[in-house]
């Protein structure tokens, strides 16, 4: 009686991890984060900025000449200062270019007019940018069958201006015989060239 109470009993414990076997589910693998696009970091010297953009955007160094100047530190040029960096989207060409641009300056008119914004300017508004506040403002200009979208951030950091620009411009398709399409629209673009504002760490 003793030896068929004793295999009843571990029968019981077998089935008993049997059953608990056939009910636990197998741990569900956890699924790997999606690799994160490639970047570059560029250190501009000599001011304390650094930028991590995505490498796919083109670091534009050659002077700029066009309908619209594009090249200056800042789209009014109206004082001593230096163009940082400059990049461009991909597939930019003269249809429609987008491009980001930081310049900075020491110089005492720079800083003393650095958050009046162009006359022509509106949508006025102040953005965080790396936790610095940004007078922000938007241009509109055309003429000739071109045109051009700006939307600038100006602060003054250490007394340093530093002047962000998102530029999207170049010459309407509906000129050309036949017509061109343009590489993307301009919303795409200014959109692309905001992001870009996020990977920038200030002083």
């Amino acid at each position: 009686m003793k030896r068929i109470f004793i295999a009843t009993a571990i029968m019981a414990v077998f089935g008993g991890a049997i059953s608990l076997s056939a009910c636990t589910h197998a741990p569900r693998e956890t699924p790997s984060p999606p690799a994160n696009e490639e970047t570059t970091d560029f250190t501009l010297a000599p001011y304390p900025v650094r930028l991590r953009a995505d490498a796919s955007l083109a670091r534009i160094t050659a002077p700029q000449s066009g309908y619209f100047d594009t090249g200056s530190w800042q789209i009014a040029d109206d004082a001593p200062g230096e163009r940082l960096i400059t990049l461009a989207l991909p597939s930019s060409n003269d249809i429609t270019a987008a491009h980001w641009r930081l310049g900075a300056s020491h110089d005492a008119k720079a800083i003393s007019n650095c958050l009046t914004p162009p006359p022509n300017a509106h949508s006025r508004s102040t953005a965080s940018i790396d936790g610095h506040d940004f007078q922000a403002f938007t241009l509109d200009d055309a003429g000739m069958s071109h045109f051009q979208r700006i939307t600038g951030y100006r602060a003054v950091i250490d007394d340093t201006c530093y002047a962000i620009d998102l530029i999207v411009n170049g010459t309407r398709g509906e000129v050309y015989d036949p017509p061109r399409e343009p590489p993307f629209s301009s919303e795409r673009a200014m959109q692309r060239l905001h992001e870009i504002n996020d990977g920038l760490s200030l002083p």
